[in-house]
């Protein structure tokens, strides 16, 4: 879109500009370019998406669900993590979830859990309690959140470069009951990234769980 000042347009009175002319011809340059530096800004606080180059060796890994292969790929991108995984999940229920991620631990892959506060944590939710007592005290870092009407990801950072994403909630309902899809992007560092900020800052958003004994 071409942004055009109201009015009459700015024009020389003569073939030879004089002092004023190319003041205001300046002026209205710098006034341009700060608009446009004000409308890139605004877009990208706005979360405008981005197309992203993608490494030659990256690939892409899909399982589903009921049919098994949804959690078998879940199981299988913790597994092969070596420094790190970044959790952000809506429910996480599932005792082979937990387990996976605490075997990481062990084999000194830092790992931090993300979880939607009220799914997670309420009094009733007992099979979440169950989960997160297995990440806690195996001295895993987990935070809860509030900050939103729903906190719906499901998404796991590997390593800062491979990415699980998809509809599968960490939970036996999703693993064998639901019809349900996860997406493993392995290698692609740029895209890690975007989900790493996003990750981070909604990490700064939530509070350590304390599970009531």
């Amino acid at each position: 879109m071409t942004w055009q000042p109201r009015g009459r347009t700015l024009r020389a009175r003569s073939h030879r500009p004089g002092t004023a002319g190319l003041f205001h011809a300046t002026l209205w340059a710098r006034v341009l370019a700060c608009l446009l530096l004000a409308v890139c800004a605004a877009s990208a606080q706005a979360g405008a998406p981005q197309s992203l180059a993608l490494p030659r060796d990256t690939a892409v890994s899909a399982g589903f669900s009921p049919d098994g292969s949804a959690l078998a790929l879940v199981l299988q991108v913790i597994g092969q993590a070596h420094r790190s995984i970044d959790v952000a999940a809506y429910l996480l229920t599932s005792s082979d979830v937990a387990r996976a991620l605490v075997q990481a631990q062990r084999r000194g892959v830092r790992v931090r859990v993300l979880l939607d506060a009220k799914s997670d944590t309420a009094e009733d939710a007992r099979y979440a309690r169950h989960a997160l007592g297995i990440l806690v005290n195996a001295g895993i870092a987990v935070r809860s959140i509030d900050a939103y009407p729903l906190f719906h990801d499901k998404y796991m950072i590997i390593d800062r470069r491979t990415v699980q994403t998809g509809s599968f909630n960490y939970t036996s309902s999703a693993a064998r009951r639901n019809a349900e899809n996860v997406l493993v992007v392995w290698n692609a560092p740029q895209l890690a990234a975007r989900y790493q900020g996003d990750w981070e800052r909604n990490w700064a958003l939530g509070r350590a769980v304390q599970l009531p004994y």
